[in-house]
């Protein structure tokens, strides 16, 4: 008896476990496949790859003005750009002492406050940008803005070539609750202007100068769900200047304070 009573609570316990994978297998939808791009549109898309895979470093004088309503900071020094997801900032004082370091890879990014001997660290990401910056960009989406040399979206599902406007015409890539639409120069995939869409802070980076084998004189970068907006402007820009790996890892003091995020 008692073994007929185990065997019922078994295969009780076994219909309820295959009810629940079932169950579950039901709710998980599989991704939504990619919609073939037409042909110009993939002509674009292959463009943009090309141009992304074609950059490897840049460095530049920088003066950058961030406005948060009606503030305004100014901030100049040396930026340093490398592949995939390196960034340098060093901010100098008017007689060419650092005062700020900001170091950022695809892992970690490290703020470094000279002055006042302190440090603020964590892992690397969109929401760190967010914090520094104001704008949520992953690292390797921000090379790409700042160098002129923007990435298409990541793993988009559909994408379309629009009928031009006053800027001419663009392509539009939608997935993953984003869309990314890109104004650029139909035969080099120079950037004039790009709207980043659907994400938790979408904004407009709109370009002045730039061409195939040259970066960007400069610039700006527009939140449009709030009043930022980050003004960067070059001086003697140089692409393939060879830059180490290590020049975008910065050494905080022993004895400075930091503030590790996670």
């Amino acid at each position: 008896m008692n073994a007929r009573k185990r065997s019922s609570r078994l295969a009780r316990l076994s219909l309820a476990v295959a009810s629940i994978l079932l169950a579950g297998c039901a709710v998980v939808a599989p991704p939504t496949p990619r919609e073939p791009a037409p042909p110009e549109a993939r002509q674009w898309i292959e463009l943009l790859e090309r141009r992304w895979t074609g950059f490897q470093d840049l460095k530049a004088q920088a003066e950058v003005t961030i406005r948060r309503g009606n503030r305004s900071q100014r901030l100049t020094g040396v930026l340093l750009l490398r592949t995939p997801a390196s960034i340098r900032f060093e901010v100098l004082t008017p007689w060419g002492q650092p005062f700020l370091l900001l170091a950022l890879t695809s892992e970690s990014f490290t703020l470094y406050q000279v002055a006042e001997n302190r440090a603020v660290t964590g892992p690397a990401g969109a929401e760190a940008t967010l914090r520094w910056l104001g704008l949520a960009l992953s690292p390797d989406e921000l090379v790409g803005i700042l160098a002129g040399h923007v990435r298409p979206l990541a793993e988009f599902r559909s994408a379309e070539l629009l009928e031009a406007d006053a800027l001419g015409p663009s392509l539009r890539l939608t997935g993953q609750g984003r869309v990314q639409r890109l104004w650029l120069e139909p035969e080099t995939a120079v950037p004039r202007q790009v709207e980043l869409l659907g994400g938790p802070t979408p904004a407009r980076i709109t370009y002045d100068g730039g061409g195939a084998a040259e970066p960007p004189a400069g610039l700006t970068l527009t939140a449009l769900d709030q009043p930022l907006s980050v003004r960067v402007r070059y001086r003697q820009p140089a692409l393939g200047a060879g830059l180490s790996p290590d020049l975008f890892t910065i050494t905080v003091p022993s004895d400075a304070t930091v503030h590790r995020l996670r």
